[in-house]
């Protein structure tokens, strides 16, 4: 048995609207059933999140963990003096748990927690934090900065070197990068063609093909979690961890 993680923005998270049991890291476990999943990944989280969640991978003797790049403008801050092990927050089965931290706050541009008002806990009782605000700003200033741009850019394309993990499969989900799974996406339903012989978007055609979520949420639909990891995550690589453990 492996112990395995996912750790990521949305597209790794399976606690998203529309996600759940269609979301692609739950296809994966329903494939490979022999080993243990802890989903860490959560809208609108970054570099900092994702570090956070490594560390306390590694402290459960985690194995193999899949990690999707996002944007690096994404930021989040630790704020309270409680400790920095994350708790089980759903067991879904027997052996796939949803994963959360309590006490950050986090920064995403238009997708942001919006909070001046950090809630704490002292004694027992819900109070806040004295310089929520000051937090909030501090983040702001640093999400902007090109210089943690770039190194949130360099820090994921160095992960697999950094962490001793016995895997880390780098996953590139959004169309961030040339190769990445949304592009694949695109191309295998051959968008460029169909935007050009119809006229329509690529918005428009990717609710026309049933893979988006909705009109409204360009997350994907059960028809392209399937499709991204059949064609695009489960590399012949990936099999054979999964199936030697």
């Amino acid at each position: 048995m492996l112990k395995i993680a996912f750790i990521g923005d949305s597209f790794s998270a399976y606690r998203q609207d529309g996600q759940f049991e269609n979301h692609w890291s739950w296809k994966l476990a329903q494939q490979f059933p022999q080993h243990e999943y802890y989903n860490y990944a959560l809208g609108g989280r970054g570099v900092d999140h994702h570090q956070w969640c490594l560390l306390d991978a590694k402290k459960r003797g985690v194995d193999v963990v899949f990690i999707n790049r996002t944007f690096n403008h994404r930021v989040a801050q630790q704020y309270s003096d409680a400790d920095c092990t994350f708790d089980i927050e759903v067991a879904e089965a027997d052996n796939y748990f949803s994963m959360s931290l309590r006490h950050h706050i986090w920064f995403s541009g238009s997708s942001t927690q919006q909070t001046n008002t950090l809630p704490i806990h002292v004694m027992g009782n819900t109070t806040f934090h004295p310089i929520a605000a000051e937090i909030t700003a501090s983040l702001k200033d640093k999400s902007i900065s090109e210089q943690n741009q770039q190194y949130n850019d360099q820090w994921f394309d160095n992960v697999d070197q950094l962490y001793n993990f016995k895997h880390i499969i780098k996953l590139e989900l959004l169309p961030l990068r040339e190769n990445s799974a949304q592009n694949q996406l695109y191309d295998a339903h051959n968008f460029s063609r169909k935007m050009f012989l119809t006229g329509k978007t690529r918005e428009e055609l990717l609710i026309a093909e049933d893979l988006v979520h909705s009109p409204t949420d360009d997350h994907w639909s059960p028809k392209a979690n399937a499709w991204v990891l059949e064609n695009f995550i489960l590399s012949q690589e990936t099999i054979d961890i999964l199936n030697n453990s």
